[in-house]
């Protein structure tokens, strides 16, 4: 009896397994179908005093006109490299709000969650968007969004500065509200005196606007990048080409507080593309800690000294020598890194380079050796 028992209990499992053995044969994953969830590594030196903290300040969700969740935003954000974001919703009545319950902190609520389980910073965050004058404005670093739900652009405005928002003059060369130039109207020259701008954007989504930088410089504005993203950033950007648009800011530490004093100060560089903008300091700086030129590994026999040139991280820099120590423009991608043959006489070099911007007309140089 016991034998036959045991003998039943093995039949049973055997027909259990054969169960799914027969379910796993016909439902098969195809693994290399579906895309792994990693995050790209952007390389970008610190500079003396502060870390560097890859950043983009402008963005939608589906709570005003954009196509994605907050938590996506949130994912794809740490998927492309960066390390701070803010959701910028539409402060006014999209179709969105017709449909889906809440104010406007709701975009901040629904990102929060899946930021800390990321490690990702979310701030909180809204766009005033008013016709021109004075247009579209970004306040950071506030407590209600809703409050800022004002009719009259100033009055929204104030109700940012009343909450020590960080506010910036979004998208100013926007041809649906300046077709024919960008021009700092009155309005924006009282909104300026006020204290309620502290940066402006020189670059967004795909616009370059070299008159901004010129405005942030003479008014010591913090230089400002962002994608101002509606749709996906792989929709819209060839990430296999150049990383998603951002803002470089140098913080003393990862801190929201930190984030916002470096802001105030002004303490930021625009990365776009090919295509760095920023403050001549901060320039110098960055260029100076990716780039090393080598001492010389040979000398022909004239005398000329043949040097590697390092790329240490992943900006791009195109650089040239003012008096011709060396010939042509030295293109250094991302990590690249090239050799330059450079003349007896030389012993310094005033390098020019082009692809960083220090003034809407302008270009850094830096002399060599530093």
């Amino acid at each position: 009896m016991k034998s036959l028992c045991q003998l039943l209990i093995v039949a049973t499992f055997s027909l259990i397994g054969s169960f799914v053995s027969a379910q796993d044969a016909n439902n098969t994953p195809v693994a290399e179908l579906v895309s792994p969830m990693y995050r790209t590594r952007i390389d970008v030196p610190a500079i003396p005093g502060y870390v560097t903290l890859k950043c983009d300040f402008h963005m939608h969700t589906v709570f005003s006109d954009g196509v994605v969740w907050p938590q996506s935003r949130v994912q794809e954000a740490w998927m492309d490299g960066l390390d701070v974001i803010a959701i910028t919703d539409h402060i006014r009545k999209d179709p969105s709000k017709e449909v889906l319950p809440g104010d406007n902190n709701q975009s901040y609520a629904f990102a929060r969650n899946r930021s800390q389980e990321l490690d990702i910073m979310v701030i909180k965050a809204g766009e005033i968007s008013k016709k021109m004058p004075p247009g579209h404005f970004n306040a950071l670093f506030v407590q209600d969004v809703d409050s800022l739900n004002q009719e009259d652009p100033m009055a929204a405005l104030a109700a940012a500065a009343r909450q020590g928002a960080f506010i910036q003059w979004n998208h100013p060369g926007w041809k649906s509200q300046q077709p024919d130039t960008t021009r700092w109207w009155p309005e924006h020259q009282k909104i300026y005196e006020r204290g309620w701008m502290h940066g402006i954007e020189v670059f967004n989504f795909a616009e370059w606007y070299p008159i901004a930088l010129d405005w942030c410089l003479e008014k010591n504005l913090a230089v400002m990048c962002n994608s101002d993203l509606h749709g996906t950033t792989r929709l819209h950007y060839d990430l296999e080409k150049w990383p998603r648009p951002m803002t470089l800011v140098f913080s003393r530490d990862r801190s929201e507080t930190a984030i916002k004093e470096a802001l105030s100060a002004g303490r930021t560089v625009a990365w776009f593309g090919s295509h760095l903008a920023g403050k001549k300091e901060h320039l110098t700086a960055l260029f100076q800690a990716a780039i090393r030129i080598m001492p010389a590994h040979y000398m022909d026999e004239k005398g000329n000294r043949f040097h590697h040139v390092i790329n240490t991280c992943d900006l791009p820099w195109k650089i040239k020598e003012k008096s011709a120590a060396f010939k042509g423009e030295v293109w250094l991608p991302r990590a690249g890194s090239a050799v330059i043959k450079v003349n007896p006489a030389v012993e310094k070099m005033t390098l020019t380079v082009s692809n960083a911007h220090t003034s809407g007309k302008d270009v850094l140089q830096v002399l060599w050796p530093w």
